[in-house]
């Protein structure tokens, strides 16, 4: 685990048990630091720009980059707000989150990789947040 999801977990303590896309958290050893502002973009590797996801979720946040850039960056907005308050995202956070990632899973149920199958894979439907 990188020094910086370390410093993130004293900070964030995700009482929670839910990462920041409101994926269950198993072990926290397992949770990754995703960076709002990328480092091709000259993103830094520093609290201010990051978010807690576990692995799946990560995975997923990136799948939405690529196929819907508006959603990923209003989630990226979403993250930021939670930086500024200096704990983990609150219920009305989720509440929003969830609604972002509702929307593109209903907008791209039926999307299919160049494998024809498709891109939402069941495990990314598995949250454990509910509304």
């Amino acid at each position: 685990m990188k020094e910086i999801t370390i410093e993130m977990l004293k900070i964030y303590k995700p009482f929670s048990n839910l990462d920041w896309l409101n994926y269950a958290i198993k072990r926290k050893k397992s949770l990754t630091f995703h960076h709002i502002v990328k480092v091709q973009h000259n993103g830094k590797e520093e609290i201010s720009n990051g978010a807690l996801l576990i692995p799946l979720s990560h995975s997923y946040l990136h799948l939405i980059e690529c196929k819907d850039i508006k959603t990923y960056i209003a989630l990226n907005q979403m993250f930021k707000i939670v930086n500024a308050q200096r704990h983990e995202p609150t219920f009305e956070q989720r509440q929003i989150i969830e609604y972002l990632l509702r929307d593109f899973e209903d907008r791209h149920e039926y999307d299919k990789n160049s494998k024809g199958k498709r891109i939402i894979k069941p495990e990314y439907l598995n949250r454990a947040f509910y509304r």
